[in-house]
């Protein structure tokens, strides 16, 4: 998958490639502007903080429409698959399936930044112990975990609103995303949610449109401060040693 398709795909590409390119131009105009300003040290460095904040917006939300697309297509494997620039986080995605998801029966719980070590580790053993859960495991390999192939929906609804639990037994890409400790959970790993996603991405790049936007007013605020300098001197268009020449 290309850059171009990554951003193609998704309609919030507009969104970030509007900010960065309205970025360029307010620093292009400012360099302008510098040179019949006094205060263009002000233009300046705002300028560069709205170039930065775009320009790092447009590549934390390219990096995640491409991982986004690669989830949505059945295409993200865990183990190979190269996150964009997320090394960190691909090492915790695989310490997970090393420690938790060797098998193809995972049980996942919606709401993991709820957990606790010791919730995690009673559940797990619940889930073992449990007569009903243990009368439906079927295959060897799955041991600590359910299988549940040719269960009735009803008895699965049941089973997953007793445990808070659903996905029962199926195979899908996991995610890490815990507040535990360092943030990599202690024992458990799930699936990650599509609407969970467009939450994270939505989240990231609004963060960031944020920033830009406010370091935008703050050069408006000091255009119009120029402005007001350069009027106060008679005068917007020559540069300022003109005036420091003019009484000699």
């Amino acid at each position: 998958m290309t850059l171009s398709e990554g951003v193609g795909n998704d309609g919030n590409g507009i969104v970030f490639t509007f900010s960065v390119g309205l970025a360029v131009i307010i620093v292009g105009a400012s360099g302008l502007l510098s040179s019949y300003c006094p205060n263009f040290c002000i233009i300046f460095i705002y300028s560069c903080f709205i170039i930065f904040i775009g320009v790092l917006t447009a590549y934390i939300t390219i990096s995640l429409t491409i991982l986004k697309n690669q989830l949505l297509s059945n295409i993200f494997d865990c183990k190979t698959s190269q996150l964009p620039n997320a090394q960190k986080t691909k090492e915790q995605i695989i310490w997970a399936e090393t420690q938790f998801c060797k098998y193809d029966c995972i049980c996942y719980i919606e709401k993991i930044q709820d957990w606790n070590s010791d919730y995690l580790e009673n559940n797990r053993i619940h889930y073992t112990t449990n007569k009903q859960i243990s009368d439906i495991t079927q295959y060897q390999k799955c041991k600590k975990w359910i299988k549940i192939d040719g269960a009735s929906y009803t008895y699965i609804a049941y089973l997953e609103e007793k445990y808070n639990c659903s996905g029962w037994c199926k195979s899908h890409p996991v995610y890490l995303f815990s507040n535990i400790n360092n943030g990599i959970p202690k024992d458990a790993c799930y699936p990650y949610f599509e609407k969970e996603y467009e939450y994270y991405v939505n989240k990231s790049y609004i963060d960031y449109l944020i920033v830009d936007f406010l370091y935008l007013f703050n050069l408006c605020f000091a255009i119009c401060q120029c402005y007001q300098t350069s009027r106060n001197k008679k005068s917007r268009i020559y540069p300022q040693i003109l005036y420091e020449l003019a009484p000699q």
